[in-house]
């Protein structure tokens, strides 16, 4: 509903591919930099690792959100028919795009659920092989509902939306992506109020309720803007479920587009500045990476500038070389 193959002109929608494209690429460079990061500096942690896991889905989510917005830009320039290899493709990114985002979801959970067990129960350790089986069976759960729609697309008639068994499909997928979602923030939520009550509580141990308190409001940060996008994006597909004009309305497509298109790249953008605001080692990190940017576009300056000035003293003194200090060229051409 918010991806059209037909040539209709980029101008109708520049608005919309300029929008999801600028989220998008962001999300890709700030993702890109938060998991080089995590993967240098903190990766035997079981926090670093969790972090890492998000990381990963939030930089699927960018990828694909702006590999949708370069095949759309496509679609709306040249036009494409059913069937081809172009629409296979956009199909698959959607399919990806979803699942990263549910994915996404699913992660943020995961990391609110295990700080609010550290903090509860202390002595009790979570090992990285506890998630494991969890993340795997979620991730395995979401790809073969994608490819299952994916795969009735393929093998209804041209007029898809038509098909009964594609749109059964569709309604079944939508109601548990709702469902699954709405589970995904209530836990969040009440994960993340249990683990602000526990540390707030805390006063035994100053040196661990600093730590804990730091390591509990990130988790809070991201579980928060998790839960603002997520929520919104929420209420809005629940209300287009209701919608018998959707599609019709102008205001409604970009509203839909914005739904789908802008708050689910979104939360996968905003995340890395979390990790930026809060830990200091990723400020010097950072520090470090646009410092080396800015030497290597110095060095090239400074070599190009370079090249110039000794052409142009090759080129002076080939000259010099060739009047002589003395002027005699010029008697000669004179004479």
């Amino acid at each position: 509903a918010v991806v059209s193959t037909q040539s209709t002109g980029y101008q109708e929608v520049w608005h919309e591919l300029v929008i999801s494209g600028a989220v998008a690429v962001a999300g890709v460079l700030f993702n890109t930099l938060s998991f080089v990061y995590f993967v240098k500096r903190d990766f035997e942690l079981l926090g670093s690792k969790l972090l890492i896991l998000l990381n990963v889905f939030d930089l699927c989510v960018c990828t694909s959100s702006a590999l949708i917005v370069v095949l759309e830009l496509l679609f709306r320039m040249w036009g494409s028919q059913e069937g081809t290899a172009l629409v296979k493709a956009m199909d698959l990114l959607l399919g990806t795009y979803v699942a990263a985002g549910e994915s996404t979801a699913f992660s943020t959970c995961l990391l609110s659920v295990v700080r609010c067990w550290c903090l509860c129960f202390p002595f009790k350790r979570v090992n990285s092989s506890h998630l494991v089986v969890p993340t795997v069976v979620q991730v395995l759960y979401v790809l073969s509902r994608e490819i299952g729609l994916v795969t009735v697309k393929w093998t209804c008639p041209p007029e898809y939306w038509n098909c009964e068994l594609y749109q059964n499909y569709v309604r079944v997928r939508d109601y548990l992506t709702i469902t699954f979602i709405a589970t995904i923030i209530i836990i969040v939520i009440f994960s993340n109020v249990v683990s602000i009550k526990k540390v707030r509580a805390a006063k035994a141990c100053k040196d661990l309720v600093k730590v804990a308190r730091r390591a509990a409001v990130t988790v809070f940060l991201v579980a928060s803007n998790f839960c603002l996008f997520t929520t919104t994006f929420l209420v809005l597909f629940c209300v287009f479920q209701n919608v018998p004009t959707r599609g019709q309305s102008t205001g409604i497509k970009f509203l839909e587009f914005m739904t789908f298109r802008v708050l689910l790249p979104m939360n996968s953008a905003t995340n890395p500045l979390i990790y930026l605001i809060r830990k200091q080692e990723m400020r010097e990190f950072v520090g470090e990476c646009l410092t080396v940017v800015y030497d290597l576009v110095s060095c090239r300056r400074h070599r190009r500038l370079s090249s110039r000035s000794s052409s142009s003293g090759e080129m002076m003194t080939q000259f010099t070389k060739g009047t002589g200090n003395d002027g005699s060229a010029s008697d000669k051409l004179v004479d």
